[in-house]
């Protein structure tokens, strides 16, 4: 026990020569991160202020009651955060579409409304749009074509069967008022379409904010990466060392118990220097996170220790992967290749959610998954017991890995 104290010691005091270096480069990444999620959430924010699809109107838009719809679509119906329409002269349309200002042209043809208040419907509006936007947008917008045509044809058997109606019952002069008040509550029932269910956002990562789902993000990057940072402490990696500390009585597993928690001490170290100037940009409102909006940085330092069994776990993978790399350049190369993709295949750069189905199912099920699930639950302050055994039994293997590919590096 005494030898295996002393060579964690002797671990600790090359960690500890290392530790400025570390801090002065975590720093850095800190700054080069932050400056990339600013950028990342300033683009969001610039794509959803415009997400509107601009559509040109052209032809025959004199009819009072098309001229009235077209005013109440823009005006009152819920339609108008997703449509633009703007009523315009051909050749305007077609050079707006022509230089991409427009997403489509919608041609309304002569005689549409009488075709429509005389029920033969002969006279078709024409929708048009690139082949290359053949996409969700066309979909939507076909998906309104449909529901538009819809409500036009039901909303005029409606009228035509009341007038009907009307007429047999020798109501004649009460037909006009009815019309009215029908056509009135077809159209109130138009606007108040939305009211008829709830649109339940659940965000990124079962259920956060962008901004939350980044912030984790760029946590989990640092710690995932953290072997390229401190690869200079496996520089000194020596197989003949190994075989006399196993001679002395220090066998492969206390060897890596002393270097996994000498680097384990580093690790937190590197995200202690991170996590220092999050708070701060918390605490000074220059960090904004909806979830914890006007509370300061006190939810962030409540948060911060759920990342300490993700670092333990990244730490004994990365342990293991340089224990296994024949040399200290193959070490680093395996550190970036696996970082990168378990970082892109567990959304650490861009959401998950928006991946396909298989994709998302590899991602959840590497290291960096089980990570990104602890982290998020976390946030939301309910981590389910399998998240626990995903991380704790990835610690578990790897260590165990390391101890055996140790044992086998002695035996040689």
């Amino acid at each position: 026990m005494k030898q295996t104290a002393a060579y964690f010691l002797a671990q600790l005091k090359r960690m500890a020569r290392l530790l400025p270096g570390q801090i002065l480069v975590d720093l850095a990444v800190c700054v080069c991160a932050g400056a990339l999620v600013c950028l990342l959430l300033a683009q969001g924010a610039a794509a959803a202020a415009g997400t509107r699809y601009r559509i040109g109107m052209v032809g025959d838009l004199s009819a009072s009651y098309l001229g009235f719809g077209i005013a109440a679509v823009q005006e009152m119906d819920d339609s108008r955060f997703m449509v633009e329409l703007i009523p315009m002269e051909e050749r305007e349309a077609e050079a707006a579409f022509e230089r991409g200002e427009l997403y489509a042209v919608m041609r309304v043809p002569e005689g549409l409304m009488e075709s429509i208040v005389y029920g033969t419907n002969d006279n078709l509006v024409t929708y048009t749009a690139t082949q290359g936007q053949q996409g969700l947008g066309t979909m939507v917008m076909g998906e309104i074509t449909d529901v538009a045509s819809t409500l036009v044809t039901c909303s005029q058997s409606a009228i035509y069967a009341m007038q009907r109606v009307l007429a047999d019952q020798g109501r004649g002069e009460e037909i006009g008022r009815e019309t009215d008040k029908l056509n009135l509550a077809l159209i109130q029932m138009a606007l108040d379409r939305g009211g008829f269910g709830e649109v339940e956002i659940l965000g990124y990562g079962d259920g956060l904010s962008l901004e939350l789902y980044y912030f984790c993000g760029v946590i989990l990057l640092f710690l995932l990466l953290s072997g390229l940072l401190n690869s200079a402490l496996f520089l000194h990696g020596n197989g003949a060392f190994s075989c006399f500390l196993k001679a002395r009585g220090v066998g492969a597993f206390r060897q890596i118990l002393g270097e996994y928690a000498a680097y384990l001490l580093l690790v937190l170290a590197g995200l202690f220097s991170l996590c220092l100037p999050l708070g701060f940009g918390l605490g000074q409102e220059l960090l904004a996170i909806p979830e914890w909006e006007g509370m300061g940085a006190g939810p962030f330092f409540t948060f911060l220790p759920l990342f300490l069994p993700v670092a333990a776990m990244f730490a004994a993978m990365q342990l293991f992967l340089f224990e296994a790399a024949e040399g200290i350049v193959n070490g680093i190369l395996l550190q970036l290749i696996c970082g990168i993709g378990m970082g892109y295949l567990s959304g650490y750069f861009y959401p998950s959610a928006f991946f396909p189905e298989t994709m998302r199912a590899l991602g959840e099920l590497l290291p960096s998954g089980a990570a990104a699930r602890f982290a998020q639950a976390g946030a939301l302050g309910k981590i389910p017991a399998a998240s626990w055994a995903a991380v704790f039994g990835w610690l578990a293997a790897f260590l165990t890995l390391t101890v055996l590919v140790r044992e086998w590096r002695i035996g040689k």
